[in-house]
């Protein structure tokens, strides 16, 4: 190692401290403004230049690169996005955190030609905040953040490990191949974004028309039966006049496990569990204020309008005690059980002058 490379050897390991500084404080801060941001991503790495890639540069490019604080990417992140929108709006949040010097800065997607197909992504030249409080031997020190898509990571790093893996130059036909593969992945998440925003639609329409109780037609699973728990106008009056009289709350909890007595019930809308709910909505406030003479119940949670829906249907409807039981048992796998249930919602019948055969 000549003279010149010893003094940058002892140059990098003096900074080398300084930038390790700064990757946690850039890392841990440009994580927690992205969750934030609301912005899922699917990676955060980041690195320090090993010594070996700064005097590899040094010595191939020393008219660039005289010093080792000549290099703008001795410290880099990567934020690796799952959509190509999540690159841009993951970019307006590095610019809000850092200071980023745009200029230097370069956004590969619009510098390759437009007949061309390759390396795609977002480089910002940052240095931390001033502003913040950190100290100045770390303000001053440029690091670079990249942001792509996931398609694009993969793409430029199996580029980059073939690439760099073979001491010949790269044949014309195999960087056509590599041009191809990218154009192939450029399309895929043109596609994902495409999707993405479907599915966005999709499900503002189907909550909304849940909201509204317009999506009768939709088959109750148990992602649309919690939305419908969640969302339904019907069933919120329910839990607002439930809540009244207990003089509590209603707790929202996930009703899959009741998904199996609505088969029972040969319900398997949405249409249908809001006809139910239409119907039953007053027997329901009935037998609760029935039931809170026993107890004194305040928070309840949102399957209780369930279990009282589907009590108030047996109750008021011309059910006979053995299909009752047969229903509960269907549900419970417990004869004890539901030869309970069925004497309580016949003495309930009876008690409220419901139909009884």
């Amino acid at each position: 190692m000549n003279l010149r490379l010893q003094i940058q050897k002892q140059n990098y390991d003096e900074i080398v401290e300084k930038y390790a500084e700064v990757q946690k404080i850039a890392t841990e801060l440009l994580a927690t403004e992205l969750e934030k941001a609301n912005i899922n991503i699917m990676q955060l790495p980041s690195r320090i230049k090993s010594w070996e890639s700064v005097e590899d540069k040094l010595v191939k490019k020393p008219d660039r690169y005289s010093n080792v604080e000549d290099l703008n990417d001795l410290l880099g992140l990567r934020v690796i996005c799952f959509f190509l929108s999540q690159v841009d709006e993951a970019g307006e949040v590095v610019k809000k955190i850092f200071d980023v010097d745009l200029e230097h800065s370069d956004d590969k997607r619009l510098s390759l030609p437009p007949e061309a197909f390759g390396y795609l992504s977002l480089h910002f030249q940052c240095t931390l905040r001033k502003d913040m409080g950190y100290p100045e031997e770390l303000t001053n020190l440029v690091f670079e953040i990249q942001l792509r898509t996931i398609l694009q990571h993969a793409w430029a790093e199996i580029e980059h490990d073939l690439g760099y893996k073979t001491v010949l130059e790269i044949p014309r036909y195999v960087r056509r191949e590599f041009a191809r593969i990218a154009g192939l992945l450029e399309v895929a998440d043109d596609s994902f974004e495409t999707i993405r925003n479907q599915l966005g639609i999709y499900e503002t329409e189907t909550l909304q028309g849940i909201h509204d109780d317009t999506a009768e037609q939709m088959t109750l699973d148990i992602l649309t039966l919690n939305a419908f728990m969640e969302y339904s106008q019907a069933m919120n009056n329910l839990y607002e006049d439930m809540a009244k009289l207990t003089g509590g709350k209603v707790i929202l909890v996930g009703a899959e496990a009741y998904l199996s007595m609505l088969v029972e019930f040969g319900i398997e809308t949405l249409g249908g569990l809001h006809k139910l709910v239409s119907e039953e909505h007053d027997h329901v406030l009935l037998l609760l204020n029935h039931a809170l003479q026993f107890s004194d119940l305040e928070e309840i949670t949102s399957n209780a309008a369930l279990f009282y829906l589907f009590r108030a249907k047996m109750v008021w409807g011309d059910y006979t005690e053995k299909e009752i039981r047969d229903i509960y048992y269907a549900f419970s796998e417990d004869m004890k059980k539901a030869e309970n249930n069925a004497r309580i919602i016949m003495g309930l019948r009876d008690e409220f002058g419901g139909l009884c055969k």
